[in-house]
């Protein structure tokens, strides 16, 4: 990993339940994720928010996230 590195979208959520798991599931492997999207969920109405991960970790992290 390096921080230099190209981050590459693994899974887009469209509820924030969903993107709750999603983030616990790669925090529990050590893989580091950020979003984008997540400022622009209400209370009403979520869109959908990307989960992006360092190009390294993405084969690992899909792995994971597929049965979500």
């Amino acid at each position: 990993m390096s921080y230099r590195e190209p981050l590459v979208t693994v899974i887009t959520a469209t509820n924030p339940g969903l993107l709750a798991v999603i983030k616990s599931v790669l925090d529990d492997a050590e893989i580091p994720c950020i979003t984008r999207g997540e400022g622009f969920q209400t209370l009403y109405a979520a869109g959908p928010v990307e989960v992006l991960v360092f190009e390294s970790d993405a084969e690992e992290a899909r792995a994971l996230l597929k049965n979500l």
